[in-house]
């Protein structure tokens, strides 16, 4: 009996895994930069965690384009669900209960939702594994650093047009952000 049930947590643990085809830091590094991609559209499924003066959590889905952002933001941050919408002019950020607030500071508004800054405007960069152009940046074995925050990227994963990041980690000073991605969608 006691052998069946620990065949059937198995085989349950099993099932459960993903058949995402993951890469650690260095293979996924020369993969990555093996490929061009031209990415105007994406689509990103995750978990962000946020350490500071406290923990935040939150599930994200972030969708991009070339006019704006919309980020997703369940479980959102210790502070219930959210959407962040982001173009070249501002940023909307809707609580739960549908109320809305409007800044054309889109880094100083998010800071002054959440207690402290996080580079929004880079992240779309970021994520991506690539960084911003036409601003300094230094670079490690497995990231980079720019704007006084450390990129550093731990895994890869197999996407239908290539290697992209699955675990990021960004850092400054006591700040430090992960996430990991659980799905990309490229056009």
């Amino acid at each position: 009996m006691r052998l069946g049930i620990l065949s059937l947590m198995f085989l349950l643990a099993v099932a459960g895994c993903s058949s995402v085809k993951t890469y650690d830091a260095q293979q996924g590094r020369v993969l990555s930069q093996q490929q061009r991609l031209d990415i105007q559209q994406w689509k990103m499924q995750g978990r962000l965690l946020i350490k500071s003066d406290e923990v935040l959590t939150a599930n994200v889905q972030w969708q991009h384009n070339n006019e704006r952002d919309v980020l997703r933001l369940s479980g959102a941050l210790g502070l219930g669900a959210m959407m962040i919408e982001l173009d070249e002019h501002e940023v909307v950020l809707q609580n739960a209960q549908g109320e809305k607030q409007v800044s054309q500071d889109v880094d100083a508004f998010i800071a002054r939702q959440i207690g402290f800054v996080v580079p929004i405007t880079a992240l779309r960069q970021w994520v991506l594994g690539a960084y911003l152009q036409d601003v300094p940046v230094r670079q490690f074995e497995n990231g980079f650093q720019q704007l006084g925050w450390r990129i550093r990227y731990d895994e890869y994963m197999q996407t239908p047009v290539g290697i992209m990041p699955r675990r990021i980690k960004i850092t400054k000073e006591q700040i430090k952000l992960k996430l990991i991605v659980d799905q990309w969608d490229m056009q």
